[in-house]
């Protein structure tokens, strides 16, 4: 039993840094690609690691309590771990909703960026659609003419953009790939993360089986102990006020 914990001691940590760095990946697509994610999303989600780290401790820790804590000290530390445990659940289904929106369905996800490259386009932000149309080699949202950089004006057609750099397809398929594979991300790391509590949660109820035994073979014995101890005080105090024992004491003292 002390091999799977130990591995699980090995294995949390280098998870829970690859559930950050993926957050991070994730954080920075949104940032440099544009997508219709708010960047409070994908920080919650690159926080999400560290606050599943620390609740998991802070559950252990109260799980197990300490030998000299009292009963309801350790009931009390057993519900604290189980509404930490809860709250951090509530977090990984918040994100997982979440990253499922980015990704499905694909009706919804056309309205969402067609809406940001609306925004981006009557904001004249050249730069954003310069680097999403180099990145998938595309020109403007749903065909070659619509919405593209370079900008419609009097020395640029609508066609400016397949005209100077020959593509042939438009941008909304490829922006729409990479929001699905950001909303995977995401995804994977509020799944992940709530399986590492799944397990180590599991591992932290049967982390010392033997010293469980122990203590329960320990109460056990104390318990009968104790009535043994009553059994015997009991029959000392019927014996010394029993009549027949005073009789004795009587015809012994006669004697």
């Amino acid at each position: 039993m002390h091999q799977p914990c130990q591995v699980v001691s090995l294995i949390l940590p280098l998870g829970l840094v690859g559930l950050l760095i993926a957050a991070s990946i994730a954080l920075h697509r949104v940032r440099s690609l544009s997508f219709p994610i708010s960047t409070a999303t994908s920080a919650t989600t690159i926080i999400l690691p560290a606050i599943t780290g620390v609740t998991l401790r802070g559950a252990q820790l109260l799980i197990r309590g300490s030998p000299g804590k009292r009963n309801d000290v350790k009931v009390i530390s057993s519900r604290s771990a189980i509404i930490l445990v809860f709250l951090l659940f509530i977090y990984n289904t918040f994100i997982a909703t979440l990253a499922l929106t980015y990704m499905v369905p694909p009706s919804s996800l056309k309205c969402n960026l067609e809406g940001r490259w609306a925004w981006l386009f009557s904001h004249k932000n050249a730069e954003m659609i310069q680097r999403i149309q180099y990145r998938h080699q595309c020109c403007g949202f749903n065909s070659v003419r619509d919405r593209a950089w370079h900008f419609p004006d009097a020395r640029h057609a609508a066609t400016a953009c397949h005209e100077a750099f020959g593509r042939e397809r438009s941008c909304f398929e490829g922006w729409r790939q990479d929001q699905q594979v950001t909303g995977g991300l995401m995804l994977l790391v509020a799944i992940v993360g709530f399986l590492f509590k799944v397990l180590v949660l599991e591992l932290s109820q049967t982390h010392h089986p033997l010293q469980l035994s122990a203590q329960s073979t320990l109460l056990a014995n104390g318990d009968e102990r104790s009535r043994d101890n009553r059994g015997r005080n009991e029959i000392e105090y019927h014996d010394e006020t029993s009549p027949h024992r005073h009789r004795l004491r009587y015809g012994r003292f006669d004697i």
